[in-house]
């Protein structure tokens, strides 16, 4: 119960920030018109019925969805957990009976709680016109929640540093260009040559193209397996992350306000 309600302030307090929630959200879909401006234009002067095997409509329901996934997928938490340590509030935190990672989870989740209920509303749309079946949509919700974990153990591992950085806004242009490139925003990552497919296995990429593409039912049984695979083995990674570098990091923690 105590973690539900860390979960129900996240919630509120996104849509408390209405101005800044609806600008998110015509700022996404002013960035969604461009790529789709864009992405029908090369299927018109290439003359090709598809790319990458995604033809022009399905192109439109994927860039819908990889750009609301970047909302879902927020790294907000990075720059939250530096400010506790350079006030010093982390203390008090420290000093509660809560485990700080499943408190932090629950607070994610209802942080982009409203964007997730918008990406089951465009997921179940794109279900009609990719045919997919229910027992299909109800894997994708499951891989959906298994690289959502995979993402959030991501972010808590890269919030430590706050440890040792003064300062980590410079992270987050970076985080941005991965998500963008990686991520697929800019382009499906089937596009690329054979030679670069292994980049749709980096956590970035699960959480976006992979996801997009699941939600469009253009991937296989074995590519399902290999995603699943992929986020476990990065989840475990982030778990061992997580756990030296906060072993470390307490220890730098001095617990006073810079």
């Amino acid at each position: 119960m105590k973690y539900l309600v860390s979960f129900r302030n996240a919630f509120y307090s996104t849509i408390a920030y209405r101005g800044n929630f609806v600008l998110r959200l015509v700022t996404v879909s002013l960035q969604i018109g461009v790529a789709v401006f864009m992405w029908q234009a090369v299927f018109r002067f290439s003359g090709k019925g598809d790319i990458a095997g995604i033809d022009p409509l399905q192109m439109t329901y994927y860039l819908i969805i990889v750009n609301l996934l970047s909302l879902i997928f927020s790294t907000s938490l990075i720059f939250k957990f530096s400010q506790l340590v350079r006030s010093g509030n982390l203390t008090i935190l420290l000093l509660r009976p809560v485990k700080l990672l499943v408190q932090a989870f629950f607070e994610y989740v209802g942080l982009s709680f409203p964007y997730l209920i918008i990406y089951g509303f465009v997921l179940v749309v794109s279900s009609e016109t990719s045919s997919q079946s229910f027992t299909e949509i109800l894997m994708t919700l499951a891989l959906f929640a298994i690289i959502y974990i995979t993402f959030f153990l991501l972010i808590s591992a890269m919030s430590l540093v706050s440890f040792w950085l003064i300062q980590v806004w410079p992270m987050r242009p970076v985080i941005n260009a991965l998500f963008m490139l990686l991520g697929g925003q800019a382009f499906p990552l089937q596009v690329l040559p054979q030679t670069f497919r292994w980049l749709e296995y980096t956590p970035f990429a699960l959480a976006g193209n992979q996801l997009a593409l699941l939600s469009l039912g253009k991937v296989s049984s074995v590519q399902m397996l290999l995603v699943f695979l992929a986020s476990i083995s990065w989840s475990l990674v982030f778990l061992i992350l997580i756990k030296e570098l906060w072993r470390k990091g307490i220890h730098a923690y001095e617990g006073v306000g810079s």
